[in-house]
Order: structure tokens, then C-alpha cells, then sequence
């Protein structure tokens, strides 16, 4: 074997034991920081006012909420149900009703 497949070799043994010791490097938590939100949801006496400003705001900012066309109940209700089937957003069952109608009525078209 000549003393280039050597160095070939040791230079991939040692890549390969260099990304070895990579992976098994502890891993630190990450701290994120998230900017204060400075949105509102525009305020109701729906029951589904004060469910949104609970949990909507867990994964995403207000102005999210804010910047949507008008869309109906039904619409809100399938964005709702996908953040909580897809996303896996925490919102009990019971809540997705209640907000889907604020922010069809508030945001949306369905009459207030």
C-alpha cells in the first residue's frame, strides 16, 4: 500500500471518529426569547374572545389573527381543528367551537 492510500485513510478515520465524537457531544438547551406581542384580538363579550387570547397566542402572534381575510365559522373552525391535529396545539375540544364562532363573527362573515 502506498503512503497516499494511507494518508487517504487516515485522514477518513479520522473525519469519521471526529463526527463520532460530534454526535455523542452533550446537547444544551436553546433559549429562545420571543419579542413581547403587541397585538390585540379585538375584544367581545363571546365566550370565545377570552378562549383565543388563551390559546392562540401559545403558538403564533395576534396579528396573525389580524392579517386574515374574512372568513367564516366553518373556515376558523378548520383552521382551528388543523393547528391542533396537525400542529398539535393544545386546545381542549371544547374551545374550538367557541373560538371558531368569535373569529367568524369578529373577523369573519357570519352575523354578529
Amino acid at each position: 500500500m502506498n503512503v497516499s492510500k494511507i494518508a487517504r485513510r487516515a485522514a477518513l478515520l479520522s473525519g469519521l471518529l471526529g463526527l463520532l465524537g460530534a454526535l455523542a457531544a452533550p446537547a444544551h438547551a436553546l433559549e429562545i426569547k420571543l419579542p413581547q406581542e403587541t397585538s390585540q384580538l379585538k375584544a367581545s363579550t363571546l365566550a370565545g374572545y377570552q378562549s383565543a387570547n388563551s390559546w392562540c397566542v401559545m403558538c403564533h402572534s395576534l396579528d396573525y389573527v389580524n392579517t386574515q381575510p374574512p372568513m367564516s365559522a366553518a373556515f376558523w373552525s378548520a383552521e382551528v381543528t388543523k393547528m391542533v391535529k396537525v400542529y398539535g396545539a393544545p386546545i381542549p375540544e371544547d374551545q374550538v367551537k367557541l373560538i371558531s364562532e368569535y373569529l367568524g363573527k369578529t373577523y369573519g362573515t357570519d352575523q354578529k
